[in-house]
């Protein structure tokens, strides 16, 4: 039975009608097989039906040893076929070894193609991402949960995932509080400057009309370079200044609170719950803020303060949002409201 279905499969394969399962199973016969009684029985009952093909002894039998041994993946063990179908012999091996082949050849260019494809869906995926401001100051959240509170007439380019490396380029002056991450520095390109840092906060002006450079840290350890060398590893209330026509760097001792008090007054409140705001409120106004409600502390918002508004003027707005109404008395403010639950 096995013998018949090997024929039929053969005669299949030679009339081109075979479905793509038959043509499987007959190159996985062909393929494995070992016992010279199925590849002659296959040869018989095609011989009837075909033309003689003239092959001398000497190359064929070199043609079928390069086709047993062509290919370390592909190779299949030499059985003892009769010199009588030796030239039909290689020709059909060397027929089924080539489709194999081309079928390998093809597996690996479809999976090279879907490495590309995966490639450039990747690319197009992890854009470029162009944070720019006029007269204004903005938040930035990166990917990785860091913050750059941006100044006026500054702008930040950084890619949409920090897939290898978390890397930004900066025109202009920002307040950078980066996240803590051991494996990928956190990298900053700054006209000639390249900050370095794993996770810390620091503030960099770098406007193109200026002559300096400055990065000034204000928690944690940052690196600064040039194309050609370190110039130094500051912490917290120290700033190196570059100047950018010498191509000289200072290292200098600063009031780092002074540097960055140009977005000290700035408050983003984004998606923030309520009790979250009064806390950030409470502390920077130096004002206790109580609910006489618990449920109205579970009410979020998001807005944005960029003008040294008064802890009046902010609540005002916030509780607006949320149905609220705050009071003033002797021990700090009270938020009433139902809550938004």
């Amino acid at each position: 039975m096995e013998q018949d279905r090997s024929a039929y499969l053969f005669q299949k394969y030679i009339d081109k009608t075979c479905s793509p399962a038959e043509k499987e199973e007959f190159l996985d016969i062909v393929k494995n097989a070992a016992d010279s009684e199925v590849l002659n029985l296959i040869m018989d009952n095609f011989w009837n039906k075909s033309l003689d093909i003239e092959l001398d002894e000497n190359k064929a039998d070199a043609i079928l040893e390069k086709v047993f041994s062509c290919d370390a993946k592909t190779a299949v063990n030499r059985p003892n076929i009769s010199f009588k179908w030796m030239g039909w012999a290689a020709a059909i091996f060397i027929i089924s070894i080539a489709a194999i082949l081309i079928n390998n050849k093809a597996t690996k260019v479809e999976r090279l193609t879907n490495k590309v494809r995966s490639r450039q869906l990747n690319k197009q995926a992890d854009e470029l991402i162009t944070v720019s401001t006029l007269d204004e100051h903005q938040k930035v959240t990166l990917p990785d949960g860091s913050t750059i509170i941006l100044n006026n007439n500054s702008s930040i380019k950084y890619s949409s995932f920090f897939a290898k490396s978390r890397v930004v380029t900066l025109t202009g002056e920002a307040y950078f509080d980066i996240k803590h991450d051991e494996k990928k520095s956190f990298i900053v390109y700054a006209g000639k400057l390249r900050t370095t840092v794993l996770g810390t906060a620091f503030n960099i002006k770098a406007y193109e009309n200026d002559k300096n450079i400055e990065v000034t840290v204000t928690r944690g350890k940052v690196s600064v370079l040039d194309s050609n060398s370190t110039l130094g590893v500051i912490v917290p209330n120290q700033q190196i200044i570059y100047n950018k026509n010498y191509k000289k760097s200072n290292l200098a001792k600063v009031i780092a609170k002074n540097i960055v008090q140009w977005q000290e007054s700035d408050l983003y409140f984004d998606d923030t719950s309520m009790e979250e705001a009064a806390q950030i409120l409470s502390k920077k106004f130096n004002t206790p803020i109580t609910f006489s409600n618990e449920k109205a502390k579970k009410c979020t918002f998001t807005a944005t303060f960029l003008k040294g508004e008064s802890l009046t003027e902010i609540l005002k707005i916030i509780c607006s949002y949320n149905n609220a109404q705050y009071q003033t008395n002797t021990s700090g403010i009270t938020i009433n409201g139902e809550g938004c639950e």
